[in-house]
């Protein structure tokens, strides 16, 4: 089994699936000798190195009518030999149930008594849209800051099976985790839904200006932390790839011109998040996955990505992944990562088993 290391310690340097190592003048040489030793080299990365699989889920309890499933669904994760940990991208109460303390301390106990590590994330029911009527009219930053206090005072994962990460607490997000398995890089950001929190309804109180504002200076922590990760792989033991999760829908979400969100002709609040990701793959020259939730339909693709500024080569190395949300509770994603492979990532589709285990 893969080691989690918040402290980023690596194994050897990373050998591709063709055998070569990267960067080296005799990757050119193809002698029966040669072609050995690479086949050696590459058997010893993956005993080093070896593929690993988590579970995507989110969105999800949104009724205490849901929250039997979420625990069968949590009891299967946790039976299941293939799955490490498994990832909540967020939302873990309805957009219309109230968020008071109790409800998010209710749904948090819920996912802290699983045995495996969970990553969970912010979603915009947890803060973002918490000043609908129908949520209490609360103050959407107190209810973030209430969130941080109940989940990201420590450096660990939730879970009884909890790993280290690192928080960017430095700037006041330390929502914003980062870790690697293997030689992969794991990082999370504070991107919820509603149009990436521009939405700003008369109930939230707040002028336009505040809004952006805030916005700003989440997105500058956003940056912050991607440069921080780029610096990694300037290293010889440099990560292999780049999975990033977050809540929000960037492509098929609340961003999109014709969405509730955006009637009033505000800006995609996603456009600066996906220009930043397709800088970060250009820059690194890895492929990466964007893991989110927000639309609650399974997708597995790569988007072109070209509006963004992607070239046809980084199109290439960028992935996405989206799981099941409310009402599909009955299924989750599994995420299959081989580290060092041109193409890492596989994602499959799970139904819940209706089988009682023994």
């Amino acid at each position: 089994m893969a080691v989690v290391l918040g402290g980023f310690l690596m194994a050897a340097s990373p050998v591709f699936a063709d055998g070569k190592a990267s960067g080296t003048p005799e990757a050119q040489i193809m002698s029966p000798t040669k072609m050995l030793l690479d086949k050696a080299s590459e058997q010893i990365q993956r005993l080093l190195n070896p593929p690993f699989s988590f579970a995507l889920i989110g969105d999800q309890p949104y009724h205490p009518s849901q929250e039997k499933a979420l625990d069968t669904l949590l009891k299967e994760l946790d039976r299941n030999h293939d799955v490490e940990w498994i990832l909540h991208v967020g939302d873990i109460k309805g957009g219309s149930e109230l968020c008071t303390d109790s409800l998010i301390r209710h749904r948090l106990n819920q996912l802290k008594r699983i045995q495996k590590a969970l990553v969970l994330l912010p979603g915009d029911n947890e803060w973002t849209d918490c000043h609908r009527d129908s949520n209490g009219s609360f103050d959407p930053q107190e209810r973030l800051a209430y969130l941080r206090k109940q989940v990201y005072t420590k450096p660990l994962t939730l879970g009884k099976a909890a790993f280290k990460v690192r928080q960017q607490t430095a700037l006041g997000f330390p929502e914003h985790l980062m870790w690697q398995q293997g030689s992969t890089l794991f990082i999370t950001l504070n991107i919820p839904g509603s149009n990436n929190d521009l939405v700003n309804p008369s109930s939230r109180g707040l002028r336009d200006e505040e809004v952006q504002r805030l916005f700003n200076t989440r997105q500058q922590a956003v940056d912050a932390w991607l440069a921080e990760a780029e610096q990694l792989f300037k290293k010889d033991d440099a990560p292999t790839e780049t999975v990033i999760a977050f809540q929000g829908d960037p492509l098929d979400g609340s961003g999109t011109p014709f969405s509730m969100d955006r009637m009033l002709v505000r800006p995609d609040g996603y456009e600066p998040l996906m220009k930043r990701l397709v800088q970060f793959t250009a820059n690194t020259h890895r492929p990466m996955l964007i893991a989110h939730g927000d639309t609650h339909r399974y997708r597995w693709d790569q988007p072109d990505l070209s509006k963004y500024g992607a070239t046809p080569e980084v199109n290439a190395l960028m992935y996405r992944v989206e799981g099941w949300g409310h009402p599909f509770t009955n299924q989750w994603v599994k995420v299959t990562i081989t580290p060092g492979k041109p193409k890492p990532f596989q994602a499959e589709s799970i139904l819940v088993s209706t089988e009682n285990p023994n």
